[in-house]
């Protein structure tokens, strides 16, 4: 094998592999990166822990073909620190090291058969297009909610469902929802399937490197025994997560007794502020809504308390005026922090204005929390702490 690539190329495609690898590596070939090159100028690595593999594809000058595996923490530590020039790459006449040289560097790394590397098996089905910023805002808004508990593996990842009435994509970790959705979909395409964490979020980082370049790119997924991803040139497999996803449907709120509105940076700012006080173990802060203002109180009998007030039109909704709530003192909640701050993370910065509508369930179980404008695209769904 001898090929000539540009750093920057190589030094791309090796970083896109690094989140690949096991973290326990119980089998020698998984912390290694194959590489294939042939004579009609197809580059090729692929990184694997068995569950998900990615495979990207890049035309460079192949002076002879070959294949070998090597090292992918070495493999990264190389070409992360080579100059910006070509790197010449050369496979020893015995097949077992690979010469780096670019500019006056020089460096040989020694390998594996490439035959002891596991076969990455593609998907044999139609594909489906979803353009590449249309998904990667569903990952942006979902992948943060999901559970980080592996022993509930049936929410350990992120729902996809894709027909006629648009693109959901949802995630639940058993305290709050989030759910991301789009229009009515044009084309008879549909698709439902449930992604692993892992996968959707390096899938997040191909998506987000793909789109800095080229904003019309369209990602393709296919479903058989295992999913597929296609973006660019680069393709990720996956295995799918087995089970059911819980009723999520259910969980989203139908009617409503109050309404709120804040400005989200002014929430964002006074959450930051009052939850340093905040109990380590919930992270309360208790939420007391008045006509004209929100009051953020927090306290712990190790550290002390804290308390800010905001600016917050704050009123009871029409179908909810029999219901017989009492608001003389307030309507009084108490949420986890870190839940309320990575929703208001995901507003859009070039908004400074943004605002935070709440809807608060009539059961008062649930309370429903979206920026102003995307009721339609997103909804935060958050139980309260009691």
């Amino acid at each position: 094998m001898e090929a000539i690539i540009h750093a920057k190329q190589l030094k791309e495609q090796v970083g896109a592999l690094q989140g690949i690898f096991a973290r326990k590596e119980t089998i020698p070939a998984l912390g290694k990166i194959k590489i294939d090159a042939n004579q009609n100028g197809a580059f090729v690595m692929t990184a694997t822990d068995l569950d998900i593999s990615l495979i990207i594809e890049q035309e460079v000058d192949i002076l002879q073909s070959g294949s070998i595996c090597l090292s992918g923490k070495k493999l990264g530590e190389i070409t992360g620190n080579l100059p910006n020039e070509p790197v010449h790459l050369k496979l020893d006449s015995k097949g077992e090291r690979v010469e780096f040289q670019a500019g006056r560097f020089r460096s040989k790394l020694s390998g594996t058969d490439s035959d002891t590397f596991p076969e990455v098996a593609r998907v044999k089905a139609e594909s489906v297009k979803i353009a590449a910023t249309v998904f990667y805002e569903g990952l942006r808004r979902t992948i943060f909610g999901v559970t980080e508990d592996n022993k509930r593996f049936t929410i350990n990842g992120i729902l996809l469902i894709l027909d006629n009435s648009g693109l959901k994509m949802v995630s639940t970790d058993g305290h709050r929802l989030c759910l991301f959705q789009t229009a009515a979909s044009q084309t008879n395409q549909t698709l439902t399937c449930l992604i692993p964490i892992k996968a959707a979020r390096e899938l997040k980082n191909l998506l987000a490197s793909e789109i800095r370049s080229n904003q019309k790119v369209e990602l393709k997924i296919k479903k058989g025994s295992q999913l597929e991803f296609e973006i660019g040139n680069k393709l990720m497999t996956a295995r799918e997560i087995s089970g059911a996803f819980p009723n999520w449907e259910m969980v989203i709120p139908k009617s409503f007794q109050l309404f709120a509105e804040t400005k989200a940076n002014d929430l964002k700012d006074a959450l930051t502020r009052v939850g340093v006080m905040a109990d380590d173990s919930h992270r309360r802060v208790e939420f007391t809504f008045l006509q004209n203002k929100l009051v953020l109180k927090s306290e712990s009998p190790e550290t002390g308390n804290s308390t800010e007030e905001i600016n917050c039109t704050f009123q009871r909704l029409k179908s909810a005026e029999s219901e017989g709530v009492d608001l003389s003192e307030g309507w009084k909640i108490a949420f986890n922090t870190k839940y309320l701050l990575e929703f208001l993370a995901l507003q859009n910065a070039k908004q400074n204005e943004s605002r935070v509508i709440w809807k608060f369930g009539s059961n008062v179980s649930q309370t429903l929390l979206t920026f102003e404008g995307e009721e339609r695209m997103f909804s935060y769904v958050l139980v309260p702490l009691k």
